[in-house]
């Protein structure tokens, strides 16, 4: 805000001189010949203090832009760092959790493989009890 109140300040500065100068030589009792060389005085002397003005805005302007770049660079690095400490963080998680996740499947495969075969424990004894079922069942339904 402080940069745009500073560049209207100097335009009125610069506008308001100009004015100024016009006024006072156009309501100066002199000649036309002494008018015409204070008018072109003053259009000479404006004109170096235009020149004096933009070069302190180009140099202004030059420091504003490399505080503006070495601070981008300087915030770009932050934000690189951040980052790689993120992704590190990240993957140390990561790992545990593909550790825990690996543990888990151990776990469930081995409690499908000892059911399975518990099944396959009981599917045996039941077929070997069912001839003997079959000799009751045809002994109950004779009776």
């Amino acid at each position: 805000m402080s940069e745009h109140n500073g560049r209207d300040f100097l335009l009125g500065a610069i506008v308001g001189g100009v004015l100024g100068a016009v006024t006072a030589l156009l309501f100066a009792p002199k000649s036309g010949k002494e008018l015409r060389a204070d008018i072109s005085e003053q259009a000479h002397h404006i004109s170096e203090k235009t020149q004096e003005l933009a070069g302190t805005v180009s140099t202004k302007t030059q420091e504003l832009a490399g505080t503006v770049s070495a601070k981008t660079q300087e915030l770009a690095g932050t934000v690189s760092a951040k980052t790689q400490e993120l992704a590190k963080h990240v993957s140390e998680h990561t790992d545990e959790w593909v550790h825990k996740a690996k543990e888990v499947v151990d776990t469930v495969s081995e409690e499908v493989k000892a059911w399975k075969e518990s099944r396959k424990e009981v599917a045996v004894s039941d077929e070997e009890m069912m001839p003997a079922d079959a000799e009751v069942l045809s002994k109950r339904q004779l009776r």
